[in-house]
Protein backbone atom coordinates (compact mmCIF):
# COMPACT_ATOMS: atom_id res chain seq x y z
CA UNK A 1 0.00 0.00 0.00
CA UNK A 2 1.09 3.81 -0.56
CA UNK A 3 1.41 4.81 3.02
CA UNK A 4 3.44 7.89 4.12
CA UNK A 5 5.48 6.50 6.71
CA UNK A 6 6.28 9.61 8.30
CA UNK A 7 2.70 10.12 9.18
CA UNK A 8 1.39 6.35 9.31
CA UNK A 9 -0.50 5.54 12.11
CA UNK A 10 -1.64 1.68 11.92
CA UNK A 11 -5.59 0.45 13.40
CA UNK A 12 -3.56 -2.67 14.55
CA UNK A 13 -2.36 -0.91 17.55
CA UNK A 14 -5.60 -0.38 18.74
CA UNK A 15 -6.71 -2.60 21.33
CA UNK A 16 -10.42 -4.26 20.50
CA UNK A 17 -11.66 -2.03 23.03
CA UNK A 18 -10.46 1.31 21.64
CA UNK A 19 -12.01 0.23 18.54
CA UNK A 20 -15.17 -0.81 19.79
CA UNK A 21 -15.68 2.92 21.37
CA UNK A 22 -14.18 4.62 18.09
CA UNK A 23 -17.03 2.78 15.87
CA UNK A 24 -19.51 3.55 18.48
CA UNK A 25 -18.33 7.09 18.66
CA UNK A 26 -18.89 7.12 14.90
CA UNK A 27 -22.58 6.21 14.97
CA UNK A 28 -23.64 7.97 17.50
CA UNK A 29 -22.14 10.79 16.06
CA UNK A 30 -19.81 11.90 19.36
CA UNK A 31 -16.49 12.60 19.97
CA UNK A 32 -13.65 9.69 20.79
CA UNK A 33 -11.64 10.29 23.29
CA UNK A 34 -8.62 12.21 22.89
CA UNK A 35 -6.42 9.65 23.96
CA UNK A 36 -7.47 6.94 21.48
CA UNK A 37 -8.38 9.34 18.48
CA UNK A 38 -4.95 10.65 18.55
CA UNK A 39 -3.51 6.68 18.43
CA UNK A 40 -0.98 7.80 21.26
CA UNK A 41 1.53 9.08 19.45
CA UNK A 42 0.32 12.67 18.66
CA UNK A 43 0.97 12.80 14.74
CA UNK A 44 -0.54 13.96 11.67
CA UNK A 45 -2.29 11.37 11.01
CA UNK A 46 -4.23 9.40 13.75
CA UNK A 47 -7.46 6.74 13.74
CA UNK A 48 -10.71 8.35 12.12
CA UNK A 49 -8.98 11.77 11.46
CA UNK A 50 -11.19 11.75 7.83
CA UNK A 51 -13.73 10.15 9.88
CA UNK A 52 -14.81 6.34 10.12
CA UNK A 53 -16.18 3.86 6.96
CA UNK A 54 -17.38 0.81 6.31
CA UNK A 55 -18.56 -1.91 4.22
CA UNK A 56 -22.57 -0.25 4.19
CA UNK A 57 -20.75 2.93 3.03
CA UNK A 58 -20.08 1.42 -0.11
CA UNK A 59 -23.94 0.96 -0.57
CA UNK A 60 -25.40 3.67 0.87
CA UNK A 61 -22.95 6.87 0.28
CA UNK A 62 -22.28 8.31 -2.82
CA UNK A 63 -19.50 10.65 -2.02
CA UNK A 64 -17.04 8.04 -0.60
CA UNK A 65 -18.05 5.39 -3.68
CA UNK A 66 -17.34 8.11 -6.46
CA UNK A 67 -13.60 8.47 -4.39
CA UNK A 68 -13.07 4.79 -4.24
CA UNK A 69 -13.71 4.44 -7.25
CA UNK A 70 -11.29 7.05 -8.35
CA UNK A 71 -8.97 5.73 -6.17
CA UNK A 72 -9.34 2.38 -7.88
CA UNK A 73 -8.24 3.66 -11.18
CA UNK A 74 -5.49 5.98 -10.21
CA UNK A 75 -3.65 3.99 -7.14
CA UNK A 76 -4.71 0.18 -8.26
CA UNK A 77 -4.74 0.82 -11.89
CA UNK A 78 -8.48 -0.15 -12.25
CA UNK A 79 -10.68 2.54 -13.68
CA UNK A 80 -13.45 0.00 -15.07
CA UNK A 81 -13.47 -3.13 -12.80
CA UNK A 82 -15.32 -5.96 -13.75
CA UNK A 83 -14.56 -8.47 -11.95
CA UNK A 84 -16.53 -10.18 -8.90
CA UNK A 85 -18.33 -8.45 -6.25
CA UNK A 86 -16.49 -10.53 -3.31
CA UNK A 87 -13.09 -8.98 -5.08
CA UNK A 88 -14.58 -5.97 -5.25
CA UNK A 89 -15.18 -5.35 -1.88
CA UNK A 90 -11.71 -6.76 -0.60
CA UNK A 91 -10.62 -3.51 -2.77
CA UNK A 92 -12.79 -1.29 -0.16
CA UNK A 93 -11.77 -2.76 2.74
CA UNK A 94 -8.44 -1.82 1.96
CA UNK A 95 -9.42 1.22 1.08
CA UNK A 96 -11.64 1.90 3.95
CA UNK A 97 -8.51 0.45 6.09
CA UNK A 98 -6.36 4.14 4.32
CA UNK A 99 -9.31 5.65 5.01
CA UNK A 100 -9.97 5.12 8.90
CA UNK A 101 -6.31 5.24 9.48
CA UNK A 102 -5.80 8.45 7.70
CA UNK A 103 -2.78 7.09 5.57
CA UNK A 104 -3.89 7.92 2.14
CA UNK A 105 -1.42 8.45 -0.60
CA UNK A 106 -3.07 11.94 -1.20
CA UNK A 107 -5.73 14.03 0.69
CA UNK A 108 -7.91 13.59 -2.40
CA UNK A 109 -8.91 9.98 -1.37
CA UNK A 110 -11.16 10.64 1.61
CA UNK A 111 -13.03 12.99 0.02
CA UNK A 112 -12.64 13.66 -4.19
CA UNK A 113 -15.70 15.68 -4.86
CA UNK A 114 -14.49 18.70 -2.25
CA UNK A 115 -10.83 18.79 -3.47
CA UNK A 116 -11.85 18.93 -7.06
CA UNK A 117 -13.93 21.94 -6.32
CA UNK A 118 -11.03 23.47 -4.17
CA UNK A 119 -8.86 23.02 -6.88
CA UNK A 120 -10.85 24.42 -9.39
CA UNK A 121 -11.39 27.46 -7.57
CA UNK A 122 -7.77 27.57 -7.02
CA UNK A 123 -7.16 27.15 -10.91
CA UNK A 124 -9.82 29.71 -11.05
CA UNK A 125 -8.20 31.77 -9.29
CA UNK A 126 -4.81 31.65 -10.98
CA UNK A 127 -6.49 32.18 -14.26
CA UNK A 128 -8.19 35.45 -13.65
CA UNK A 129 -4.70 36.68 -11.77
CA UNK A 130 -3.15 35.68 -15.44
CA UNK A 131 -5.94 37.23 -17.15
CA UNK A 132 -5.75 40.49 -14.79
CA UNK A 133 -1.64 40.46 -15.43
CA UNK A 134 -2.35 40.07 -19.51
CA UNK A 135 -4.45 43.12 -19.40
CA UNK A 136 -7.54 41.27 -20.85
CA UNK A 137 -5.33 39.45 -23.23
CA UNK A 138 -4.62 35.12 -23.69
CA UNK A 139 -5.64 34.80 -20.19
CA UNK A 140 -9.33 34.55 -21.32
CA UNK A 141 -9.10 31.42 -22.95
CA UNK A 142 -7.54 29.72 -19.80
CA UNK A 143 -10.39 30.57 -18.34
CA UNK A 144 -13.08 29.57 -20.94
CA UNK A 145 -11.23 25.91 -20.43
CA UNK A 146 -11.93 25.98 -16.59
CA UNK A 147 -15.69 26.96 -17.26
CA UNK A 148 -15.81 24.30 -19.70
CA UNK A 149 -14.48 21.97 -17.35
CA UNK A 150 -16.77 22.93 -14.37
CA UNK A 151 -19.75 22.16 -17.47
CA UNK A 152 -18.34 18.69 -17.75
CA UNK A 153 -17.61 17.87 -13.82
CA UNK A 154 -21.07 18.96 -13.09
CA UNK A 155 -22.59 16.95 -15.79
CA UNK A 156 -20.57 13.89 -14.80
CA UNK A 157 -21.89 14.90 -11.07
CA UNK A 158 -25.77 14.64 -12.04
CA UNK A 159 -24.88 11.38 -13.82
CA UNK A 160 -23.24 10.05 -10.60
CA UNK A 161 -26.42 11.16 -8.39
CA UNK A 162 -28.97 10.04 -10.77
CA UNK A 163 -27.24 6.27 -11.40
CA UNK A 164 -27.51 6.20 -7.17
CA UNK A 165 -30.93 7.89 -7.41
CA UNK A 166 -31.83 4.68 -9.60
CA UNK A 167 -29.86 2.10 -7.88
CA UNK A 168 -31.35 2.77 -4.30
CA UNK A 169 -34.97 3.61 -5.54
CA UNK A 170 -35.18 2.33 -9.08
CA UNK A 171 -37.18 -0.53 -10.66
CA UNK A 172 -38.25 0.84 -14.14
CA UNK A 173 -42.03 1.99 -14.39
CA UNK A 174 -42.28 -1.36 -16.48
CA UNK A 175 -41.06 -3.66 -13.34
CA UNK A 176 -43.69 -1.71 -10.72
CA UNK A 177 -46.65 -2.13 -13.25
CA UNK A 178 -45.48 -5.83 -13.50
CA UNK A 179 -45.39 -6.45 -9.65
CA UNK A 180 -48.70 -4.36 -9.20
CA UNK A 181 -50.29 -6.74 -11.80
CA UNK A 182 -49.00 -9.55 -9.88
CA UNK A 183 -50.75 -7.89 -6.60
CA UNK A 184 -53.76 -7.53 -8.23
CA UNK A 185 -53.89 -11.04 -9.53
CA UNK A 186 -52.65 -12.26 -6.40
CA UNK A 187 -55.66 -10.23 -4.81
CA UNK A 188 -57.81 -12.00 -7.31
CA UNK A 189 -57.24 -15.44 -6.16
CA UNK A 190 -57.37 -14.72 -2.95
CA UNK A 191 -61.21 -13.88 -3.85
CA UNK A 192 -61.62 -16.40 -5.98
CA UNK A 193 -60.60 -18.95 -3.02
CA UNK A 194 -63.24 -17.41 -0.91
CA UNK A 195 -66.32 -17.40 -3.14
CA UNK A 196 -65.78 -20.33 -5.05
CA UNK A 197 -64.89 -18.83 -8.26
CA UNK A 198 -63.46 -21.79 -9.98
CA UNK A 199 -63.12 -19.49 -13.70
CA UNK A 200 -60.96 -17.21 -11.89
CA UNK A 201 -59.23 -19.90 -10.28
CA UNK A 202 -58.61 -21.86 -13.26
CA UNK A 203 -56.58 -18.38 -14.75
Amino acid sequence: QHHDDSASYSSSSLSDNEREILEKSHNEGTAAPASIATGGGGGAAYFGKYGIINASDFHSNTKIKSTFERWLSEIKGIPDFNGPKHELMEYFKEFAEDYNTATMPHVKYYDYEKWEMEEYAKRKREAEEAAAAKDGGGGNVALDELRHREEMAQRAKRRRVEEARVTQFGMTAEKREEMKHQARLRHEMAVAYKTGDEETRKR
